[in-house]
């Protein structure tokens, strides 16, 4: 088995030797030995366990021919791997001067480099010590682009926060609304079929188009809210205070305001929609504020599939039964003297005449618009139904 002991990081580079001939691995810790850390393994099998374990591993040098797994094989299986550190490491073939073919097919999948017997030790080692180097390069790179990643509070192409900082100022404001018995909603915005919008128009106009988004929303929001873009088409708002019929209001308006007006990108008018998931603590039983903006996000993604451009808000219980009964039949019924038959009915027959009565609103001007969200809210019922 490969000797691999010790995977606390090593004060020298760390060489993995894998051979079959404890011939070859010993001449070739003896050149390496000075300057190396070696790891041994017998076959290509054992080689892959050992590279597996142990994350200090910086250059590979692998036989061709081997028992159970052979160098081909293992080049495949390590440039297949979906870990940087294991599909980017260097791997050089071990292979006999006169072996073109070898060499050729190691270099197909993804050699980096080929050691030829007998090995010359001033090149061994420079081309060790060169590999050693770029690894540690790659690894110390991917590291800053990582800590960078973690420490960004503002999403780069908006201008608006990152999810990281929502997700931590969302357990803040949780809690305050906790502590102080207030309301709280959580808004997440997708920018509705924003494949077909590329695929049509180009995928430079997502930027713009996002972009755009970004400032409806920062328009509509208050000093208080928190805005943040969340993912690839994505947006979220946290809103203290806001809850109930007050958060449908806001969210209906954002939607309407988002599709007002077409974005203008390199003189083409491009419509663009909205759906919106909405949560709150009144209606969501959850723990965290993380579970809350999940919610918030299966729901937009839920007023997509139903076709987009509307607002599923957190839904109370509905009944369970859900046959169809038109406005037409409940008149008859409610004339019939016999009003209890349209108990188990009432969602359906709100879902159709919900609709009417906020057209009928918005026509005349009744100024009725926030007591229909909070009728719409009861029953929990989408806006879109």
């Amino acid at each position: 088995m490969s000797q691999h002991d010790n995977p606390s990081a090593p004060s020298r580079p760390r060489v993995l030797v894998i051979d079959d001939s404890r011939v070859v691995r010993i001449s070739l810790k003896k050149v390496l030995k000075n300057e190396f850390e070696i790891i041994e393994a017998e076959d290509g099998e054992a080689g892959w366990e050992a590279l597996l374990a142990d994350e200090h591993i910086q250059v590979v040098l692998t036989d061709a021919g081997m028992p159970r797994l052979d160098g081909y094989a293992l080049i495949e299986r390590i440039r297949a791997h979906d870990d940087e550190r294991i599909s980017g490491i260097p791997v050089n073939m071990v292979t006999a001067a006169e072996d073109e073919e070898a060499r050729q097919r190691a270099l197909a999948l993804g050699a980096t480099d080929f050691i030829t017997k007998p090995f010359d030790k001033a090149q061994l080692l420079a081309r060790v010590r060169a590999q050693a180097r770029f690894d540690q390069t790659s690894r110390d790179l991917a590291q800053t682009a990582e800590a960078l990643v973690e420490q960004a509070t503002d999403d780069a192409l908006t201008g608006v926060r990152s999810r990281r900082y929502l997700l931590k100022r969302g357990e803040q404001d949780l809690a305050f609304a906790r502590r102080h018995s207030q309301d709280i909603s959580v808004l997440v915005i997708a920018l509705d079929q924003a494949s077909e919008l590329a695929r049509k128009y180009g995928e430079a106009v997502l930027d713009p188009l996002l972009t755009a988004v970004a400032a409806i929303l920062q328009a509509t929001i208050r000093k208080e809210d928190t805005l943040a873009r969340i993912g690839s088409s994505q947006f979220a708002i946290i809103a203290p205070t806001l809850g109930g019929a007050e958060a449908f209001m806001v969210s209906r308006r954002i939607l309407r305001q988002i599709a007002a007006e077409p974005v203008i990108v390199n003189e083409q008018a491009i419509p663009v929609t909205a759906s919106l998931g909405l949560s709150n603590p009144g209606l969501d039983n959850c723990t965290h504020f993380e579970e809350f903006l999940n919610r918030a996000e299966q729901r937009a993604a839920s007023a997509q599939e139903a076709g987009g451009q509307r607002l599923h808000p957190a839904e109370p219980g509905k009944p369970a039964t859900k046959k169809r009964v038109s406005i037409d039949a409940a008149l008859r019924i409610l004339a019939s003297g016999d009003p209890q038959k349209l108990t188990p009915h009432l969602t359906v027959i709100l879902e159709q005449l919900l609709p009417l009565l906020e057209y009928a609103d918005e026509q005349r001007q009744w100024g009725v618009a926030m007591e229909l969200a909070t009728l719409r809210q009861k029953a929990g019922i989408p806006t879109g139904h």
